[in-house]
């Protein structure tokens, strides 16, 4: 599935429909929603951080006590699940600074909306 077009790419594609434009939100939800998405951003960071902790300190494989068919105990050496908590913290990284993008274009026109707004009435009587 190919990824989501911001409307900058939509224009700059010549793509863009008008009866598919989002409405435009207030400045307050969008910065909103940045902060929120900061923090997103970095509590994967944080996790991503880990993860790479844990493999350089257990290393590729770890031991795993297991029950065996005969329900007794053995040890073996399996893939260190930080692999996939690093792998699904990569994906995640990467869909929110692309959400981020989009947020920021969004601000940027709310912001250039609301200036215009600000001059018209600023010169009306």
């Amino acid at each position: 599935m190919p990824a989501k077009l911001s409307e900058r790419e939509k224009k700059a594609r010549g793509t863009a429909q008008k009866c598919r434009a989002v409405e435009a939100r207030s400045l307050r939800t969008i910065r909103r929603e940045i902060r929120e998405l900061r923090r997103a951003i970095a509590d994967q960071q944080f996790n991503l951080n880990l993860a790479r902790k844990s493999v350089q300190a257990d290393g590729i494989l770890i031991e795993v006590l297991v029950t065996s068919s005969n329900g007794r105990f053995e040890k073996t050496r399996r893939l260190n699940p930080a692999f996939k908590i690093q792998a699904q913290s990569m994906s995640a990284l990467r869909s929110l600074t692309r959400q981020f993008d989009f947020l920021c274009e969004e601000l940027d026109t709310a912001e250039a909306v609301q200036q215009k707004a600000e001059e018209f009435s600023e010169f009306s009587i």
